[in-house]
């Protein structure tokens, strides 16, 4: 990945968790006085989407339009691994026709965690309950997300619970008109 992506100017991923891997390679190269210096390069130019598109490009508003009630879920791997909290959330507040309703208990993971919910299954699916029972009690017509994971784990377990909510990923819902 660093060979691969290290002449690109910039490196802008579609999810916290694929950012956080980027940034993440300085840490595992610390070691090597080869790949070191290079992967913490790639982590000074790796940008999740809307933190380069608020932070970096000064945007707020893309003049996106989605009609409707939505609650968003903010992934573990945006909030406290890169900080990403804000970004997601203007983003939204300027989506023409929607309406953001807060997502009770927002912090509380969705229990994807990569092999963290083929592992421990079973309190996986209980965390993954609980975010659903949260989107529930939103009544929006919409949950986004920036993260793929979070959103296949939650979109599949709402989808086997006959919730009728409509998984987006965020870039989906800025680039409705």
């Amino acid at each position: 990945m660093i060979a691969t992506f290290e002449d690109a100017e910039v490196i802008v991923t579609p999810s916290g968790s694929c950012a956080t891997m980027f940034k993440d390679y300085q840490h595992v190269f610390q070691d090597d006085p080869e790949w070191r210096p290079r992967a913490e390069r790639l982590a000074d130019k790796t940008y999740e989407l809307t933190e380069f598109i608020v932070d970096v490009l000064g945007i707020e508003d893309v003049g996106a339009k989605l009609e409707g009630i939505a609650t968003y879920h903010p992934s573990c791997h945006m909030t406290r691994l890169l900080g990403v909290k804000d970004a997601p959330m203007k983003l939204l507040s300027h989506v023409e026709g929607l309406e953001m309703q807060p997502l009770p208990n927002a912090q509380n993971c969705c229990g994807f965690g990569g092999t963290f919910s083929v592992k421990m299954g079973n309190i996986s699916e209980q965390m993954v309950d609980e975010k659903v029972d949260s989107v529930t009690e939103t009544k929006a017509s919409y949950l986004i997300g920036a993260d793929g994971g979070c959103l296949m784990n939650i979109g599949g377990r709402m989808q086997r619970r006959g919730k009728p909510v409509k998984v987006m990923h965020i870039a989906e819902v800025l680039n409705s008109r």
